[in-house]
């Protein structure tokens, strides 16, 4: 799913296909390890850059985990086009769902799950 909160006028046909290009690639990169995901875009704050945000769950409880990258505009209407600086947004996006995903593994167990784990002994 997509989010879009940023005026259509500020991105051309280029970026739009690009954005779209890169997003579906990235959005089937993580099919299986997320349950849910949502990409979101818009303008930085300060209106200099193209924000992009992609929030995730890993279970069915949806506990939602989030993880932005901002790309400026003038990366994206550069000579070599929106490609590079998409690409390497999206790459971002991807090591943050792997950093939260590796972090959770690691994290410390809830006084449920070490109740479920002595039943199981």
């Amino acid at each position: 799913m997509t989010a879009m909160t940023i005026r259509p006028s500020m991105l051309d046909d280029d970026i739009l296909s690009a954005f779209e290009r890169e997003k579906g690639l990235f959005m089937a990169r993580n099919r299986v390890r997320c349950g849910h995901l949502l990409v979101r875009f818009g303008p930085d704050r300060g209106d200099t850059g193209f924000s992009m945000s992609a929030a995730f769950t890993f279970d069915e409880a949806r506990n939602w985990q989030q993880v932005e990258v901002t790309v400026p505009f003038t990366e994206l209407h550069g000579e070599s086009g929106p490609d590079r600086g998409l690409i390497a947004a999206f790459g971002e996006l991807d090591d943050g769902i792997s950093a939260a995903r590796i972090a959770r593994l690691f994290a410390p167990l809830s006084v449920a799950q070490r109740m479920a784990g002595a039943r199981r002994h």
